[in-house]
């Protein structure tokens, strides 16, 4: 019988992957190091894989998230009336652009159409064939941030299995190759 300790460490990278994809602010990297510096190669390599499938099940939930959102009856009718009532502040607005009012205004509207044009790039992008390739490099590199990339995903027309590959694949070279660190010096 294996040994609870290993297993209970590599479970433990699972987990510690699938809420590390979820939170930004829990990095999985320390994870993967500290268990390659205090433990045997083998252990480090099984707890980065298994950090790696955490993480890929951890962004699934995100791009699912986004996919399902995107298709919400009740978000679309909350934009509708956001852009209605902003259409109505700004039809009604009568300071002059030179005020401060009106430079702030027509640099918010500057932000508005370079925001949805970032998100149009970033969808169609997503949706071609470069899609998969961006999902990896963001997963094995960490740029674009993969917690953004899964986001744009799931609005974009990207496949499930796609996605997933990907993530898996560029986590696990990630993960292994934070826990082969250690080894290298």
């Amino acid at each position: 019988m294996p040994d609870a300790g290993p297993l209970g460490l590599i479970a433990l990278g699972l987990v510690f992957g699938a809420v590390s994809a979820v939170t930004p602010f829990l990095p999985v990297e320390a994870y993967v190091i500290g268990l390659a510096v205090t433990h045997a190669t083998g252990i480090a390599l099984a707890g980065a894989v298994a950090a790696a499938l955490g993480q890929t099940a951890g962004k699934l939930v995100l791009f699912s998230a986004a996919r399902s959102a995107g298709q919400s009856r009740w978000l679309r009718r909350l934009r509708e009336r956001g852009a209605k009532a902003a259409a109505e502040v700004t039809a009604g607005d009568g300071a002059r652009e030179d005020a401060p009012a009106g430079r702030t205004r027509r640099g918010l509207q500057r932000l508005g159409v370079w925001t949805r044009h970032a998100n149009a790039v970033g969808t169609r992008l997503l949706s071609g064939r470069a899609g998969p390739v961006v999902v990896l490099v963001s997963g094995a590199v960490g740029l674009p941030p993969l917690l953004a990339i899964a986001f744009y995903a799931g609005s974009s027309s990207m496949k499930v299995r796609s996605f997933l590959a990907a993530c898996l694949v560029g986590r696990t070279i990630r993960f292994v190759v934070l826990a082969l660190v250690p080894d290298l010096f």
